[in-house]
């Protein structure tokens, strides 16, 4: 949902919760005769529903796309679902994500909000199934025992799918991310569809002055609440415009040691696309932030850039 009012608003805010999406109401200039400028339309991403505190427009995510976007309720539907590619390479988890329902947008929604099979950590309804007792256990001990995550982190961010050996995390409006627990290939799994400008915890943008942007979501976590996580070693355009629509004052790039050569492209595309903040870039000795050591932070300069590309290390 986020990715659509990005492409009819421009901008779009989060509100103090985190839980709501705050965009420029488009119905106050008819139904109140001036032009919403202070984000009174607010956007469910719980409830699945708008609703304008300045003009008190009220409805659905169906029915606010449609009157946006003047289209059919099926039309409606398409344009909150992501579009799905070929899921073929995907062995371990269904090859075909819940079917959508006309009935109603929370079915639709459950289409493009996780992965299917998918349980939170939290559900203790699962503890005297055999799939709980061996699978979502191991979950715990990986989780808490190799890479030093906080047991009330796990909870809250962190679900299971049987007969996977992953841990599951939804990301951000639609995508999301399974990581293995257990030697193999494919390490990581997510939706087969762009992630589009996903950023896990992305809300920090909007919280916090000082952000830091990491690989991974082991690694956003261990770095803390100011912490996304990009979720590869690379940045796309409109993760990069997210960011820097946001525009805390200071950002600092943060990849795992084996991708450090890859933190001038991240830099490069977060100026490309207009942030103006302070840029600095933390660099690791070895391993992740999650469970490696952790080097020097400098501002990030084009000498040092070049420094690491030469493997001399940040100047």
């Amino acid at each position: 949902m986020r990715s659509w009012l990005r492409s009819r608003f421009g901008d779009v805010k989060s509100a103090k919760n985190g839980k709501e999406m705050r965009v420029c109401c488009p119905f106050c200039r008819a139904r109140v005769g001036r032009a919403d400028t202070k984000y009174h339309l607010y956007v469910s991403a719980i409830k699945h529903v708008a609703h304008c505190f300045r003009c008190n427009w009220a409805g659905n995510w169906v029915g606010l796309i449609m009157s946006v976007d003047g289209c059919s309720y099926g039309e409606a539907l398409t344009n909150i679902r992501q579009p799905r590619l070929d899921v073929n390479d995907y062995d371990d988890i269904e090859k075909e994500l819940r079917p959508h329902s006309p009935r109603g947008l929370v079915q639709a929604n459950d289409i493009i909000s996780a992965p299917e099979g998918y349980s939170p950590l939290t559900y203790k309804h699962n503890e005297n199934s055999p799939e709980y007792r061996v699978e979502e256990q191991a979950v715990w001990r990986y989780l808490e025992c190799k890479r030093n995550v906080p047991r009330e982190l796990i909870m809250s961010v962190f679900g299971w799918i049987p007969g996977t050996q992953r841990a599951w995390c939804l990301v951000d409006d639609g995508w999301w991310q399974g990581r293995l627990i257990v030697p193999g290939e494919p390490k990581y799994l997510s939706p087969p569809w762009p992630k589009g400008d996903s950023l896990w915890n992305a809300q920090a943008l909007d919280r916090y002055d000082h952000v830091i942007v990491c690989e991974g979501i082991f690694s956003a976590i261990a770095m803390g609440k100011t912490a996304v996580a990009l979720c590869g070693k690379t940045i796309n355009d409109e993760q990069a415009a997210r960011i820097a629509n946001a525009a805390p004052s200071q950002l600092t790039v943060l990849l795992d040691a084996d991708a450090t050569s890859d933190i001038g492209a991240v830099v490069g595309k977060l100026l490309y696309v207009g942030y103006s903040g302070e840029l600095y870039a933390q660099y690791m000795q070895e391993g992740d932030p999650a469970d490696g050591v952790l080097g020097k932070r400098v501002e990030w300069s084009f000498e040092a850039e070049v420094a690491t590309l030469m493997g001399m290390g940040p100047i």
